[in-house]
């Protein structure tokens, strides 16, 4: 199975650090945040990996991942214009033509990837969405009766009802006729292919995800990985 890693956008929230490098290319720990997601991909027996990339970071993306032998699988790339996720995956058409993975190369996740593949096979699904039931909103929600009297209140809840995208998907190559210039992959894509009636389905988890798409979002990650380094180096010392 081949996964096709977004990683050409613009990462405009993160400016000015992203004018000097790439969203995905930002140390964390010791290491460019792509290559946690590498690795991720890597340890549920992702082996072909394509970065979806643009004409302004491309270089430096390549310069760093190369061919992917240093991960352990390959590396290749497809470059496009900045108009749409869905237009990045379109031309790269030519090298999907079995099941594939789509992943946004800003997010960090534990969301068990190889039971996802699983069930999207069981399902025998056009689509299906990782979607995580333990993320909190950032928001406090409420509920009004007619009368407009709060009758429900909650800070920054889990809302398990509406369960939150986590930026993974698996689909069947069909999709690709989804997908035009302009066009977003979660805004558009899968909104249609509820529409028209598509086997489109959610794959739960309770795991939640971070993305580094802003500054607030990236310290937050900055500490789990931070602390997830200091744990493993502590565990290697035990064991020496």
């Amino acid at each position: 199975m081949k996964a096709f890693v977004l990683a050409g956008g613009a990462g405009t929230r993160l400016s000015p650090l992203t004018s000097y490098v790439p969203k995905g290319m930002i140390p964390i720990a010791g290491k460019p945040f792509i290559d946690y997601v590498i690795t991720y991909l890597a340890g549920h027996g992702i082996r072909n990996i394509i970065m979806l990339l643009s004409d302004e970071d491309s270089e430096v993306y390549r310069n760093h991942l190369d061919d992917g032998s240093k991960y352990g699988v390959n590396i290749g790339y497809s470059i496009s214009p900045r108009t749409g996720t869905a237009n990045a995956l379109k031309d790269a058409s030519s090298l999907i033509d079995s099941t594939f993975l789509i992943y946004y190369g800003d997010v960090l996740t534990t969301l068990d990837l190889t039971d996802m593949i699983r069930f999207h096979r069981e399902k025998k699904a056009t689509c299906t969405v990782a979607l995580s039931t333990g993320v909190r909103i950032d928001y406090g929600v409420g509920r009004v009766d007619k009368d407009g009297r709060i009758e429900y209140f909650e800070e920054k809840p889990v809302i398990k009802e509406y369960p939150v995208s986590i930026g993974v998907c698996l689909c069947e190559p069909v999709v690709l006729k989804y997908c035009s210039s302009g066009s977003d992959i979660a805004a558009n894509v899968i909104p249609t292919l509820v529409a028209k009636g598509e086997r489109v389905y959610g794959y739960l988890t309770p795991e939640p995800h971070h993305d580094i798409g802003s500054f607030k979002q990236l310290d937050e990650v900055k500490k789990i990985l931070k602390t997830q380094a200091k744990t493993q180096s502590k565990n290697s010392s035990k064991q020496d």
